[in-house]
């Protein structure tokens, strides 16, 4: 049976990293964005989970940073499992915003982070609840758009980093 989907797998280095989130959002940009479907029958074309049951079986993972230095430290553990381990890992900063200080965090990680996703401002968040619209419909996830692109161009994940 031949696959038709690509399976990619969403998890954090830290607790509360924001995993749903992302999940979510590109699944939505993802499966929902693309070009029209020729059958509403059809299956989309990305499976995306956040269920670590499933993670050796996922063509990607995507790893959610949250850049405190606190969940940095708390998740290091788990960056040296997913550096170490067999599937291929595409790292995405959350919540990236002008306080970071991305030379202390590359130095800390020992590799620069390949996509981030600016903190998307409440008032934003309440808007596209209160009135039921997809928070991508009302903002524009820059960062969540660049590594969805990323996943769609399949083969070219490269850029793995090596050591932590």
């Amino acid at each position: 049976m031949e696959k038709t989907q690509l399976a990619v797998g969403i998890t954090g280095i830290s607790k509360g990293v924001g995993t749903t989130f992302v999940s979510h959002q590109l699944d939505y940009i993802l499966n929902k964005k693309e070009a029209r479907k020729l059958f509403v029958s059809s299956p989309d074309r990305y499976r995306i989970t956040d269920e670590p049951d499933e993670f050796e079986f996922q063509d990607i993972l995507v790893a959610v940073i949250d850049p405190l230095p606190s969940k940095l430290m708390e998740g290091a553990d788990r960056i040296r499992e997913l550096i170490e381990g067999p599937v291929p890992v595409v790292w995405l900063v959350n919540r990236d915003n002008a306080g970071v200080n991305r030379r202390s965090m590359q130095k800390y990680l020992c590799f620069s982070p390949q996509f981030s996703q600016e903190e998307v401002p409440r008032e934003i968040i309440c808007r596209a609840e209160y009135n039921c619209i997809e928070l991508s419909e009302i903002y524009r996830l820059e960062g969540m758009e660049k590594l969805a692109g990323h996943i769609r161009e399949k083969g070219s994940w490269q850029g793995q980093p090596k050591s932590v």
